[in-house]
């Protein structure tokens, strides 16, 4: 099985940094066979999986990078997103009561935007958040 390319990308803690990853994966994405929603949808969790690798793992920490990991073919992208922090129990955890609170709904939309959505600890011990979008409907 051939190995997929990969673009690695690391970024402060601080969320003006957010654009960045996006604007490699929408300059990725261009060249893949995504339709625009699809494409829009995993930009979505992208800057989510950062925003909480940011805040909730590396504490806005400025000696702490967010490393993210672009893997990609013509029939899926898949993104990983490393953080500094203990991470947090995803098979138990529990969206918020309030679904129309300002925050909260982070996983929530992750779930729903990507084909498949893993956390948990890395080999090197930090904590990943690992999305996966597979193209559906071509160009």
């Amino acid at each position: 099985m051939p190995v997929k390319p990969r673009i690695e990308l690391k970024i402060p803690s601080q969320l003006v940094y957010l654009g960045v990853p996006d604007a490699v994966l929408m300059e990725l994405a261009g060249d893949l066979p995504f339709e625009r929603k699809e494409i829009d949808e995993l930009s979505t969790s992208v800057i989510e999986a950062c925003t909480n690798a940011m805040e909730h793992g590396n504490k806005l920490r400025e000696d702490h990078q967010v490393e993210i990991h672009f893997d990609f073919d013509d029939h899926e992208i898949e993104v990983t997103v490393y953080d500094h922090g203990s991470g947090f129990d995803y098979d138990r955890w529990q969206p918020p009561q309030d679904l129309m609170a300002e925050r909260g709904r982070g996983i929530l939309i992750m779930r729903e935007f990507t084909d498949e959505l893993e956390f948990g600890p890395a080999p090197d011990g930090r904590f990943r958040a690992r999305l996966r979008k597979r193209f559906h409907n071509g160009r």
